[in-house]
C-alpha cells in the first residue's frame, strides 16, 4: 500500500514521512511510513470515483493495428511483447505470493491488506499471461499469413 501511497502523494505535503536504512549485507533503502494525514488523504482517494476502465490508445495496440505497413517490424515487436510477459511471470510474479507472505510475518498490520494486494497481484499475473497468450495468437496468424504471401 505504502509504495502506491508514495507513487501517487507526496512526502511534501506531510501524507508520509521516510527514514534512510542502511544495512550490512544489502543496499541501503528507504522506509516510508504514512502520517495521520496521510492516511485521511489516502482514505479519501479510495472514495474518489474513477473510471474502472479507459481506452488510452495503448501504443502497442496502435502499432499493431497499422502492423500491415511493416510487417516484419509488428512480428517482432509482438514476439517482444510475448517474452515479456513471459519474463514477468517467471520473475517478478512468480514471487508475489513469497513476497506478500514474507511482508505480512514481519508486520502485523499487513495481514489484513494482503488479501488486497494478492487480488492485485493476481490481476498483474492474469494479464500478463493474457497479453502473452494474445501476442502468441498473431505471431501465430502473422507467421501464416506470411507463409501464404510466399
Amino acid at each position: 500500500m505504502i509504495a502506491v501511497f508514495v507513487y501517487c502523494f507526496s512526502e511534501e505535503k506531510g501524507w508520509v514521512t521516510s527514514q534512510s536504512v542502511i544495512q550490512d549485507k544489502r543496499p541501503n533503502k528507504r522506509v516510508y511510513s504514512i502520517t495521520e494525514i496521510g492516511r485521511r488523504a489516502f482514505v479519501e482517494w479510495l472514495h474518489e470515483s474513477a473510471p474502472l476502465f479507459e481506452n488510452p490508445h495503448e501504443p502497442l495496440l496502435m502499432r499493431v493495428f497499422f502492423g500491415a505497413n511493416a510487417p516484419e517490424v509488428t512480428l517482432e515487436l509482438l514476439k517482444s511483447c510475448r517474452d515479456m510477459c513471459l519474463e514477468s511471470l517467471e520473475g517478478q510474479f512468480a514471487n508475489n505470493q513469497a513476497d506478500i507472505d514474507n511482508y505480512t510475518s514481519e508486520s502485523h498490520d499487513a495481514k489484513k491488506d494482503s488479501r488486497y494486494w494478492q487480488m492485485a497481484a493476481d490481476f498483474g499475473t492474469a494479464y500478463a499471461k493474457t497479453v502473452a497468450t494474445w501476442a502468441q495468437e498473431c505471431i501465430d496468424k502473422l507467421e501464416i499469413h506470411c507463409e501464404g504471401e510466399k
